[in-house]
């Protein structure tokens, strides 16, 4: 192995590292990220959201189902392909396709729309704590109460501060709400169907045939206070591209890079269909059952009133808990964007700057529009994402080159930048003159994006060899890796023993005794009421068991952690 090899081996920012062999996880990890990210505030706001679409329940059902099967193929098939072949983040592997420069446009692009989700995160939670201190609802783009900005700047600043000082535990500690949070849409659909059945005269349901119906008659009856009427096209095209950014987009990579195996992709049908399809399903059903109790149209309504409505406090809990697991990954990725562009400023440091900005952005209650935000976020990155799919898997199939860009060391690939720029023109131009429906974009800006960028690829040196550089790139990527495998050889992996194992087992009892709670009230066994105030000490006493399990066993990992050589643990001195 040569030697300048190996000084561009020690060279390279950990941030490009491939994960080390040692590092992958095991499928489990994956089902509960999914979950914790995908069962989250912005549930609550599309679930309603799709009531006003004006559809009726079958479009619903076999959209959801439909679109949430394509999206956890390309989760699979695309993303987790290209993550578990390079081992790379999307930042790492953008760079040999795109060049640096055209790399930190993306960046860029990338950390705005992020920011916009995570100030939804922030905003959805206010409206819990909002309806606590009976602040006005905020109807409005601006806002009009003052209480309602502080609550906003409370919140933002205690997120901020704990994405800040610890990531890692914040990380795991929202893995530990998954449980809860499915629990939650469980047992509040029990809950919720007795009141709308009492508040819409409705008989009892004996069948799947009347559930049905009472979801056609009074929750998508096929009209719409927006006045919009779509169809099952349109939820389909909704529920697949509601996560365009993360699976075509590739964003996912970065977390996909660590399954042992791509298939692990198929993890994300845990957020797919408990997340985006019996979550949004039970969330239409809260919206239209609060609506029709409190005699309001449900956009006069924020998730805060909708879930205290139904559930009392523990509602409240569920909106706080998921907007605090929305907002927390997503400024840890902005953040991460954000360095790759600003790197002289420490990730502490600019984790404080997003987070007071984007904490001023939640004050305004137009950003809880999560569907619109996540849309057309999709819409802004997935030409770099098809971009990057097609130079993966298209060009070694007709005999172009991948990485050409890189071989032919420019910092800036002109006809990935022409390809992406015309698909941001395309879609938005289409969408904004009504041309087509934004759920709908997906697959002609596929199209046009692959066709242009092969295209142009072609003609700009894509269809040459370059066998040194090929070479060379091999020799340093193999080296790479086998540095990173070396620097991680004694990695102390996170477990749970002892102590935090019983209180875990004490968690999960607490939280069979919510659900047995919900079924029981369902039944008419408790009431309401008696619910109300149960199920919320019953939420507490799971978290706080979970959450000491995960204290105890993070000082646990820590400690051992502390018993390694330094210069191993920081990387700093090692031989590959």
């Amino acid at each position: 192995m040569s030697q300048n090899v190996m000084d561009r081996v020690r060279a390279t920012p950990r941030c490009d590292w491939p994960v080390a062999d040692k590092e992958q996880s095991g499928i489990g990890n994956f089902i509960g990220l999914y979950g914790g990210e995908h069962i989250a505030a912005t549930e609550f706001v599309i679930g309603a959201t799709l009531v006003q679409y004006g559809c009726t329940a079958s479009d619903i059902l076999i959209g959801l189902f439909v679109g949430n099967f394509l999206a956890v193929l390309c989760f699979t098939f695309f993303c987790a392909k290209i993550a578990t072949q390079t081992r790379l983040t999307l930042y790492s592997y953008l760079g040999r396709i795109f060049g640096n420069r055209l790399q930190k446009v993306y960046n860029i692009v990338l950390g705005l729309g992020l920011s916009a989700l995570a100030a939804a995160g922030i905003s959805i939670s206010a409206t819990a704590i909002r309806r606590i201190l009976n602040v006005p609802i905020q109807l409005n783009w601006y806002p009009t109460s003052a209480k309602f900005v502080l609550i906003v700047l409370v919140l933002g600043a205690v997120i901020t501060f704990i994405v800040a000082k610890g990531f890692e535990g914040v990380s795991k500690f929202a893995t530990t709400c998954v449980p809860w949070m499915i629990a939650l849409f469980f047992v509040g659909m029990l809950v919720t169907l007795p009141q709308l059945l009492d508040a819409t005269g409705y008989e009892s349901i004996r069948s799947p045939s009347d559930f049905l119906n009472l979801l056609n008659t009074h929750v998508w009856n096929g009209s719409s206070e927006t006045g919009q009427h779509l169809g099952v096209l349109h939820v389909i095209g909704f529920a697949w591209t509601c996560n365009l950014a993360w699976h075509i987009g590739l964003n996912d990579m970065p977390m996909l890079r660590y399954a042992k195996d791509y298939k692990y992709g198929y993890a994300s049908a845990v957020g797919m269909y408990i997340g985006h399809f019996f979550a949004w399903v039970v969330a239409g059903v809260f919206g239209a059952t609060a609506a029709i109790i409190l005699n309001t149209p449900l956009t006069q309504l924020d998730p805060g009133a909708v879930t205290f409505t139904l559930l009392g406090y523990t509602g409240l809990l569920a909106v706080i808990i998921a907007g605090w697991t929305t907002a927390n990954p997503t400024i840890y990725r902005i953040v991460l964007s954000f360095n790759v562009v600003f790197s002289k400023v420490s990730q502490k440091r600019m984790t404080y700057i997003m987070g007071t900005i984007i904490t001023v952005a939640a004050c305004f209650p137009c950003v809880q529009k999560a569907d619109a935000i996540l849309v057309y976020l999709g819409m802004a990155v997935e030409g770099a994402g098809v971009i990057c799919i097609c130079e993966h898997f298209l060009f070694p199939h007709i005999g172009f080159t991948r990485y050409w860009n890189e071989y032919r060391h420019q910092d800036f690939n002109t006809p990935a930048a022409i390809a992406w720029g015309v698909s941001i023109i395309f879609s938005f131009g289409l969408v904004f003159t009504g041309i087509i429906h934004r759920n709908l974009i997906l697959v002609p800006t596929f199209v046009l994006t692959a066709v242009l960028y092969t295209v142009l690829a072609g003609l700009a040196g894509a269809r040459q060899k370059y066998p040194a550089e090929e070479a060379d790139a091999c020799a340093y990527r193999t080296a790479l890796q086998d540095y990173a495998n070396k620097m991680h050889q004694d990695d102390i992996p996170f477990t749970v023993t002892g102590v935090a194992r019983g209180l875990r087992v004490i968690a999960f009892g607490v939280l069979a005794g919510f659900v047995v709670s919900g079924i029981l009230c369902a039944q008419g066994v408790l009431t309401l009421a008696v619910f109300k105030s149960l199920s919320i000490v019953l939420s507490l006493g799971y978290f706080v068991c979970n959450g000491a399990a995960l204290i105890i066993s993070l000082r646990k990992t820590t400690s051992e952690k502390s018993r390694i050589p330094q210069k191993i643990q920081t990387g700093k001195e090692a031989t590959p």
